[in-house]
């Protein structure tokens, strides 16, 4: 069991040391959980949609539908919850979770929110709820802003490589 401590704080460190090299990042993204394992060039997550491990809470709490309607995405409230797909989601109101609901592939961020570089790139990344951008109505979410400023440089040849390597990080997420 120590062992098991003492790889997991190895791992723990070795990954966040690792968010600060933008060259080793694109290597080896870390996944929503915090950790990432390479097995061959087979990542492992349970994660389908990026969320809080502990809470299961989507997006940080903003409101799926504010990177929509509004100029800055804003929290959502509890009392207005949504469980979908495996994640907690909050909204502003009770209007804005009946429009989720009806229609939640429009608000969703696409790639699960992993970040849509990274996806780009052929790696898994968690996508940050503040680090966003609305591409042809659709809800993009990055892991840094040094990504989102280098998708903005040609975002729809990005967008069709992320789009087409998707398919493939998906079979690399365990069910």
């Amino acid at each position: 069991m120590q062992h098991r401590f003492i790889l997991f704080f190895i791992l723990t460190f070795a990954l966040s040391a690792s968010l600060f090299s933008e060259s080793h990042a694109e290597a080896t993204e870390t996944l929503s959980s915090g950790l990432s394992w390479d097995f061959g060039g087979t990542r492992f997550t349970s994660e389908v949609i990026v969320k809080d491990r502990l809470t299961g809470l989507a997006l940080g709490g903003v409101d799926p539908l504010s990177y929509f309607i509004s100029d800055k995405p804003f929290h959502g409230k509890p009392r207005f919850d949504l469980s979908f797909r495996g994640a907690l989601w909050w909204f502003a109101n009770a209007g804005n979770r009946a429009a989720f609901q009806d229609a939640p592939d429009i608000y969703m961020p696409q790639f699960g929110g992993f970040g849509a570089m990274a996806a780009a790139r052929g790696h898994l990344a968690e996508g940050r709820a503040q680090i966003w951008r609305v591409q042809n109505d659709q809800l993009l979410l990055f892991h840094s802003y040094a990504n989102r400023i280098a998708w903005e440089q040609n975002p729809d040849e990005l967008f069709e490589k992320a789009k087409k390597r998707w398919p493939k990080l998906v079979e690399k997420l365990v069910p």
